[in-house]
């Protein structure tokens, strides 16, 4: 789920504020930031001149890069001189490959590392280089670091996190006296409270609630794999899949005529559009990051909640879904690359970083305690939507991931137009699925 997914990754465009000061000192001048934001010198110190070659594989702009990282770390680092390259037409990866260029740190999403870092022959386990930099992992967030560890090896360290949140409409409750949802509800409780506020008046069907079938599939709450790594086949086939699509994506549309109708007349979907500009919409399940991306949220009278759990999953939410600095195994300033990945995710800069309303990636209470308070969304509950419910296990991703995705989504949509049954949905998608799996497998033998 990258840059064009709905806006998640553009939570990063915020315009960078003044560096704070924080909690645990700041760091010294020509000094590593330890764990805690002080400073480290020796072998692995910053005084020697590098070059380091960063690759934005989110889609983000130059200046974007630079509100974030990039300015931070040439006043870090005066002797390091930075190159970003954004990923656009004519700059893809096996793009640059090709024209020998080198890359030093890849800025990518979870759901990108296998297609991007791991099938171009980049990952490179940075477990021995955080020793010898003495970056201590028990200071971040378990799951994040699980969730790189699974692909096969420390590959990087999380920059920021990610996952799913509900956001809802205020004005739409208000409008049919229905109570807010809130933190802690179960999904038997918010398909109750979508029945509430879906309905037609005025001439205008509004719908309770909607996600898509992607999202939740990525990031579920059973951990559920999407390939069987050992047999490289879909691993949908299963009671548990059936229970969150059907829970999720299905239940909320097909329970009420008129929403079936808007569904089918939306050609499958409300989206972005729906929540922030039409209206229509009453609560949506989306990434973590659209109040930054979608302008209309500036007016719209909107907030956010945890989102709500299985009876056999009582306090689990969402998967994480961060983004990492991974050094690639092409960089031949390794060392340099270590001391930027420290840095960036020290006390220090993890507390700008919550600040801005990025999610944190480190443990640290404090810093948590500031999230989002330099942004104009600081009386909303972010904190809560994030934290309230604990991250689940990430489950092992594979490049096959996204050959599930399109024929599980095409089905559980003729589920909801009332074409085929649940069974039949997961028993097309799997076979769809695996032959698009045996495609990809051949071609990447070319």
């Amino acid at each position: 789920m990258m840059r064009t997914t709905f806006a998640s990754m553009l939570a990063m465009a915020m315009v960078a504020l003044p560096l704070a000061a924080c909690g645990g000192g700041g760091t010294a001048t020509g000094g590593v930031p330890t764990s805690k934001g002080g400073a480290a010198g020796g072998a692995a110190g910053n005084n020697e001149p590098a070059e380091l070659v960063f690759y934005g594989a989110a889609g983000n702009t130059e200046a974007e890069f630079n509100a974030r990282w990039g300015d931070y770390i040439r006043k870090q680092f005066p002797n390091y001189t930075l190159k970003y390259i954004m990923n656009e037409k004519g700059k893809t990866l096996p793009e640059l490959i090709a024209a020998g260029e080198t890359i030093d740190i890849i800025f990518d999403s979870i759901g990108g590392t296998a297609s991007n870092l791991i099938d171009n022959g980049f990952q490179y386990d940075i477990t021995e280089l955080a020793k010898k930099h003495s970056v201590d992992l028990n200071r971040f967030e378990p799951t994040f670091i699980d969730a790189i560890k699974q692909m096969g090896g420390l590959y990087g360290l999380p920059v920021n996190g990610g996952g799913l949140v509900i956001y809802y409409n205020k004005d739409i409750f208000d409008k049919f006296g229905a109570p807010y949802p809130k933190d802690g509800m179960s999904w038997e409780e918010l398909l109750e409270l979508s029945k509430k506020v879906t309905r037609m008046d005025g001439g205008k069907q509004y719908a309770g609630f909607a996600t898509s079938v992607v999202h939740p599939m990525r990031m579920n709450p059973f951990s559920l794999d999407v390939v069987d790594r050992k047999t490289l086949t879909a691993a949908i086939g299963n009671e548990k899949w059936k229970t969150l699509l059907q829970t999720v994506m299905i239940q909320p549309i097909v329970q009420d005529d008129g929403y079936r109708q808007l569904f089918t007349q939306k050609k499958g979907g409300l989206w972005t559009d729906d929540f922030a500009k039409q209206q229509n919409l009453a609560m949506f399940m989306m990434n973590f990051g659209l109040q930054y991306a979608v302008k209309e949220f500036e007016t719209l009278n909107w907030d956010m909640t945890a989102i709500p759990t299985f009876k056999d999953r009582p306090g689990v939410g969402t998967q994480p879904y961060p983004n990492y600095f991974y050094i690639t195994s092409a960089s031949k300033a390794k060392d340099a690359a270590m001391n930027v990945l420290k840095y960036v995710t020290s006390d220090e800069h993890e507390t700008i970083e919550s600040k801005k309303g990025n999610i944190p990636v480190l443990k640290n209470e404090e810093i948590k305690k500031v999230f989002g308070q330099e942004t104009i969304y600081k009386g909303k509950n972010m904190k809560n939507a994030v934290y309230y419910n604990k991250f689940a296990e990430p489950h092992a991703k594979t490049v096959y991931d996204d050959k599930v995705a399109g024929p599980l989504d095409a089905n559980i949509k003729k589920v909801i137009y009332g074409e085929i049954d649940l069974n039949t949905a997961f028993r097309n998608a799997e076979q769809e699925a695996n032959k698009a799996i045996e495609e990809m497998k051949a071609a990447r033998k070319k």
